[in-house]
């Protein structure tokens, strides 16, 4: 395969000095409304149950706050882990060596990206967390969980093609906290600007690990993609099933509104329009799935009905 050939995605780096968040873009910072949430309500699926929507409204502003926290630490712990650790990897001369030496170069571009959204996402968490006064809640995000668990059911041979599925689908989901979030008119300033920013390298992240996918998935063994093809869906839900230990922790803050937090949480996860949200937040990865003949194995296939994702959109 010719260079030309794996080098089509080009042009979207092409204005990266002019157009990357970490080279092109002011801090975001600013005064915060009193009047404006930290989170959008419609993000939030605690939201969606109805205790939650009936609780004061100085517990409902605490939650979004503490639903910011989650989400400012998700992007952290995303980014410096297993993003920037799979950019590193593929950037090694022996790890994907058909890959171009142009696309090689960009996974350099990615990883300042990413390294970018981690600083700026910690300064804007204690930044909220002073001005709050809502001290976060100790917890270990959900989706690295998983990957410790999917990284212990495998053999060390098959772990680095994990990590590397686990960013090609974290980088080719779309999610709401991307798209929504800086629309939001209900939401801080300064929130809606700094998803806005995110969004708009993602945007670049997502074309660059589409490219990396399409190139990559025909090349492996049937066998190879099977295997790793069933461990997929687990990969996605990582990502898009609400943390259910970080909720409970939030509504366990208010013992005098919420008797038994775990009730709530187990209860607002199982309500379709949080269920439907998955769905819908998975769709361009399930459509990059579909484009490229995964669900044609039957065992794939299989796999993603067995945890209730659709395989088309």
């Amino acid at each position: 395969m010719n260079q030309s050939e794996e080098s089509g995605y080009r042009p979207l780096f092409q204005q990266w000095d002019n157009r990357s968040w970490v080279r092109s873009k002011p801090r975001r910072t600013g005064a915060f409304a009193s009047e404006l949430h930290y989170f959008s309500p419609d993000l939030c699926p605690l939201f969606a149950h109805p205790e939650v929507r009936a609780a004061p409204e100085q517990v409902r502003e605490e939650i979004l706050v503490h639903s910011l926290y989650v989400y400012l630490e998700f992007t952290v712990q995303l980014e410096l882990g297993p993003v920037n650790e799979t950019c590193l990897m593929l950037h090694r001369p022996d790890f994907c060596p058909w890959l171009s030496a142009e696309m090689k170069e960009d996974l350099l571009r990615i990883y300042t990206d990413e390294a970018a959204h981690a600083e700026m996402s910690h300064t804007l968490l204690a930044t909220v967390r002073d001005h709050t006064g809502v001290e976060p809640i100790p917890h270990r995000p959900f989706f690295l969980q998983e990957l410790s668990r999917l990284y212990a059911t495998e053999l060390p041979v098959y772990r680095p093609l994990v990590k590397l599925f686990f960013s090609i689908v974290s980088e080719t989901l779309i999610t709401g906290s991307l798209t929504k979030l800086p629309k939001d008119p209900s939401v801080q300033r300064v929130v809606r600007e700094l998803a806005a920013d995110h969004a708009m390298d993602e945007g670049l992240h997502h074309a660059y690990f589409r490219r990396l996918f399409k190139s990559l998935w025909p090349k492996m063994p049937a066998p190879l993609r099977t295997k790793i093809g069933v461990v997929l869906p687990e990969i996605i839900l990582a990502f898009l099933r609400p943390d259910e230990a970080a909720m409970t922790h939030m509504l366990a803050g208010h013992p005098d509104v919420f008797e038994d937090p775990a009730r709530v949480v187990t209860e607002t996860v199982e309500l379709p329009r949080v269920r439907q949200g998955v769905v819908d937040n998975a769709t361009p990865t399930l459509r990059m799935l579909a484009q490229e003949g995964a669900f044609s194995d039957p065992a794939i296939s299989a796999a993603f009905d067995k945890h209730g994702l659709r395989r088309s959109a």
